[in-house]
């Protein structure tokens, strides 16, 4: 898989002091604060007093994005009254504006969990809002704009704005702008008004600038409010960025916001990549040094997916690129690291780790009970197994099966999540749950449904190479196959894994 690129980021990202190489991750060149330009800087000063780390992994993009309104000048810069960036900061640094001498900003009711530093702050409809401007005092009717970069539509309420001066569900109209209902839906990506005329104004969504004749009114001193509006209605929108200020070129702007989205996700999936492989160094790991860019490519695709198969992925790890000391790392950070039964350097190859079929297992360290009706787990098997179970938790109280791959040739569905089928080789083997009503498998580049009612899963760890006991966290049929990869999180498109890995796997063996 190539690596696509773009600004700064094409040969280096920027991690707080740190410039990391990104073909491979080597020598590192320490830079100091003198790298940003002054206003750059002045800004991730005003983040560090506000308490936001987050902001660290994504300097570069944030820099790329201030030094380019800055280039711009007048509206864009100078002349702007009010600017937020909700994406590459943390939920302190939400409040704290590009530029400085611009008003403080107050965060209504929102926390961690409302934001995704990759796609923006998610309002609620009900209580949370953030105020921008105290109020719009000294703003010229004939000579202002607004804007907001959406990218999770609202379905109710106000996007932004003030008394008369808004972005709403069903139009983007004002009273200073015009009081007739301008009739366009804010859509994914900027949503805005620009006005440099008595005469009319541009408006902006959909990517398609349109201009309308209407004479202007005076503005509102009022509030003016992101997810919300007038500092009173919320919105359940989530945006990334925000604007207020003098009259500019709206498509210039999204231009600038696209690129800033673009580069915050492949700092992050950089930023990943390069987490893993100082996990791995830490473990003692040298072999994965040989194979950082397929990995890199298969971490990097998972990033860009996102969802289950990144965020919410509880546990994955590669037994293929890395020595014996890489196979309990896990691909992401957070995840528990997995404990190693046995396991030694010999029966690791390319084409993964081998089992013994009686003492050797992965432990990872998580438990599956709180996954009923939203799980999915898989494994990659290059060599068959005859014996044993190849993944899963334990059977329930009851007696029934839960989470678990037979190494053989059963195909029942009997399980509580998913299923106990047979394992096939040089493919995932895999079953994902989104309902309760039942699950979809793929085993041997077949695809299908089974329709069984879901149960509680089990509180007993997920092993691999074996399944855990009725009642404890030890292994119950420890199986003799050889395998690549595994996963275990939320539900997912197997399909789709199984063509990552075996990009990652083939990538692996031209080396």
């Amino acid at each position: 898989m190539a690596l696509s690129l773009g600004s700064a980021l094409a040969s280096k990202v920027y991690l707080g002091a740190t410039e990391i190489n990104l073909a491979y991750f080597g020598a590192t060149q320490v830079y100091t604060s003198s790298a940003f330009s002054a206003e750059a800087q002045d800004y991730f000063d005003r983040l560090d007093t506000a308490g936001d780390t987050t902001y660290v992994d994504y300097k570069q993009p944030l820099a790329n994005y201030i030094d380019s309104l800055v280039s711009l000048g007048g509206a864009y810069w100078d002349d702007m009254k009010s600017a937020a960036s909700f994406v590459g900061v943390g939920i302190q640094g939400v409040t704290v504006p590009l530029r400085d001498g611009m008003p403080s900003i107050t965060n209504n009711n929102f926390v961690a969990g409302d934001l995704n530093p990759l796609t923006g702050l998610k309002g609620d409809g009900s209580t949370k809002r953030i105020d921008a401007l105290p109020n719009m005092s000294g703003f010229s009717q004939d000579d202002v704009s607004m804007s907001a970069y959406q990218t999770e539509l609202l379905t109710d309420s106000w996007l932004a704005g003030s008394q008369n001066l808004y972005i709403r569900r069903a139009s983007l109209s004002t009273t200073c702008f015009s009081a007739a209902q301008n009739g366009a839906f804010p859509a994914l990506g900027l949503s805005g008004t620009s006005r440099s005329s008595s005469a009319g104004y541009t408006y902006r969504t959909n990517n398609i600038n349109r201009a309308k004749t209407a004479t202007s009114a005076a503005i509102s001193d009022s509030v003016f409010s992101v997810v919300g509006w007038r500092g009173q209605f919320f919105s359940n929108g989530r945006v990334a960025t925000y604007h207020v200020g003098a009259a500019l070129d709206l498509a210039t702007l999204e231009g600038l916001q696209e690129t800033l989205l673009s580069e915050i996700r492949t700092a992050h999936t950089f930023v990943a990549a390069a987490s893993y492989f100082s996990r791995l160094a830490a473990a003692g790991d040298t072999t994965h040094v040989a194979y950082k860019q397929p990995l890199t490519n298969y971490i990097t695709s998972l990033v860009e997916l996102g969802g289950a198969y990144w965020d919410d992925m509880k546990s994955a790890a590669s037994f293929v690129g890395v020595g014996i000391q890489g196979v309990t790392v896990p691909l992401k950070a957070g995840m528990p690291t997995l404990t190693n039964n046995n396991f030694v350097d010999a029966d690791l190859s390319i084409a993964g780790l081998k089992g013994d079929g009686s003492t050797k297992y992965l432990d990872t360290g998580w438990s599956p009970s709180s996954s009923q009706d939203d799980f999915s787990y898989s494994v990659y098997a290059t060599a068959a197994p005859t014996t044993g179970y190849v993944c899963g938790s334990a059977r329930s109280g009851t007696g029934s099966s839960n989470m678990f791959f037979d190494g053989r040739t059963r195909n029942q569905a009997q399980t509580q999540v998913s299923t106990n089928i047979a394992v096939g080789v040089n493919n995932i083997t895999g079953t994902s749950r989104d309902t309760s009503a039942g699950f979809d498998w793929m085993i041997g580049g077949y695809n299908g449904t089974t329709s069984i009612a879901s149960q509680v899963a089990s509180a007993r760890n997920f092993f691999v190479f074996s399944r855990t006991a009725d009642g404890a966290d030890t292994p119950d049929g420890i199986t003799d196959a050889r395998l690549a990869t595994y996963h275990a999180g939320a539900a997912l498109d197997l399909a789709t894994l199984e063509g990552l890995q075996d990009t990652l796997i083939t990538e692996i063996a031209a080396i």
